[in-house]
């Protein structure tokens, strides 16, 4: 990840979820102008536990996410760790660059660990 890209990041944070869709085992996350798609392995830490990916109920454990908000990313040299409000933290693992992860922010629009920031100068 980019400086760029990392800056526009932090520029568009805190984002809430709103809501979120469940296509086992695809996730995703979304709220007012922004959304967070994860279609690789992930998992969710917080404080009552985890869930990721393969758990069998996802669609239920997921709605702990739901009200609480997006504070930050933490790029890493592979995959980034989405840390919420509420203690919670995504990790994800994509295994290839063809099913990744998509974070869509007004500023910013990162696949995998592809971004592009957007000026609006």
């Amino acid at each position: 990840m980019t400086d760029d890209v990392a800056e526009a990041i932090r520029t568009d944070l805190p984002r809430q979820v709103r809501g979120l869709e469940v296509n086992d085992p695809v996730l995703t996350l979304y709220g007012d102008d922004w959304s967070l798609t994860l279609m690789c392995p992930w998992k969710v830490e917080g404080p009552g536990g985890g869930f990721g990916w393969e758990s069998e109920s996802i669609e239920d454990d997921a709605w702990e996410l739901v009200g609480q908000s997006l504070l930050s990313v933490s790029p890493t040299d592979v995959d980034p760790v989405f840390e919420l409000s509420g203690g919670f933290s995504i990790t994800v693992s994509a295994d290839t660059d063809l099913d990744p992860w998509t974070l869509r922010l007004p500023h910013v629009l990162v696949v995998g660990r592809h971004g592009t920031a957007q000026n609006d100068s």
